[in-house]
């Protein structure tokens, strides 16, 4: 954290002849957490500035998907054959997926630095009702590895019928996108019920993840704490740290869970409340996307798989004619 010398040499240097002679009273009255997180804002050199620009975090933890970079998808024979004969593929709400702490992690990582902080229970409530309340509730998340020969995931995900489907990224996107657009050839006209559609590169290094968190989460307790009656800084210091908060929350994963080697779709869906799911399966809602089997690039079979090859290859050819079927190069 800066000193308060720096800090206040900070805010001279700031408060030129052009500012308002009350904002500069008011920014030097401001008690010890205003000045810094008004500094740690502003001040290109600091730990909040470098890690907090939305901008430059979407390019590194989000994908343009231009290429058609070969993407890989663990799942079982019985599930395959379902898609085929469908034509769609189901993709599960973030909230309901395996791991109790999908788009919770990187606030669960902040909660824990505020509470060493020794913030308040008030504090740490509005830090949640922040979460809470970002417009991401209504999220879906399709997974994917560019490891195309993984032990750990042909097991989790497949057991006794594991397979491992190639597709290109950028055919992933143009199927993810065309249907939740519903035809809106912009964002700008997106309504109720349209889905955001964007890759994400998961980030597992928990050093890393600290990185970025914890000097998010000490801006938000600054600003909170120093701020109160400063309602245009406070405003936009918050809503950068919910911004990046979101971006986070999708990015970051449990470092214990590395050997997924995830990359994922994220389709976040602009909901009130009012839209049903579009497919609802024991209470856990799904978007039913469209799948297109011809960009099925290639099929991989656990070497533990209990289905005959012949079978699974009759089942994908009748459908994508030109994939590459062939067993995994894993021993076991």
């Amino acid at each position: 954290m800066r000193d308060t010398n720096y800090i206040n040499s900070y805010l001279q240097n700031m408060l030129t002849s052009n500012v308002p002679e009350a904002t500069k009273s008011m920014i030097l009255n401001l008690n010890d957490y205003g000045k810094r997180a008004i500094v740690n804002y502003h001040d290109p050199s600091s730990d909040f500035h470098k890690h907090a620009d939305l901008k430059d975090n979407i390019f590194k933890f989000s994908d343009s998907a231009e290429d058609n970079t070969p993407l890989f998808h663990y799942t079982t024979v019985s599930s395959l054959n379902n898609i085929l004969k469908s034509g769609y593929f189901r993709i599960k709400q973030a909230k309901s997926m395996n791991d109790p702490n999908e788009f919770r992690w990187a606030s669960s990582l902040a909660i824990s630095y505020l509470e060493k902080q020794k913030a308040t229970y008030e504090e740490i409530d509005n830090f949640q009702k922040m979460v809470y309340n970002q417009p991401f509730h209504d999220s879906y998340i399709w997974s994917f590895s560019k490891n195309e020969d993984s032990e750990t995931l042909f097991y989790v995900y497949g057991r006794q019928e594991g397979l491992a489907l190639e597709l290109g990224e950028k055919d992933l996107m143009h199927m993810l996108v065309s249907h939740n657009s519903h035809g809106k050839d912009s964002f700008d006209k997106f309504g109720l019920g349209d889905a955001y559609t964007f890759p994400l590169k998961v980030l597992y290094d928990a050093k890393e993840q600290e990185e970025y968190v914890a000097p998010l989460a000490q801006e938000w307790l600054d600003a909170y704490r120093g701020l109160k009656n400063d309602p245009d800084d406070i405003r936009e210091i918050l809503t950068c740290c919910s911004k990046n908060i979101a971006l986070f929350n999708m990015a970051f994963k449990n470092s214990k869970l590395f050997h997924e080697e995830e990359f994922r779709f994220v389709s976040s869906k602009k909901n009130d409340g009012s839209i049903l799911p579009e497919l609802k399966i024991d209470n856990v809602n799904y978007i039913n996307c469209e799948f297109v089997p011809e960009c099925i690039r290639s099929v991989t079979i656990s070497p533990t798989c209990s289905v005959e090859e012949q079978e699974i290859t009759e089942m994908v050819r009748k459908y994508a004619p030109h994939a590459y079927i062939k067993k995994s190069d894993l021993p076991y």
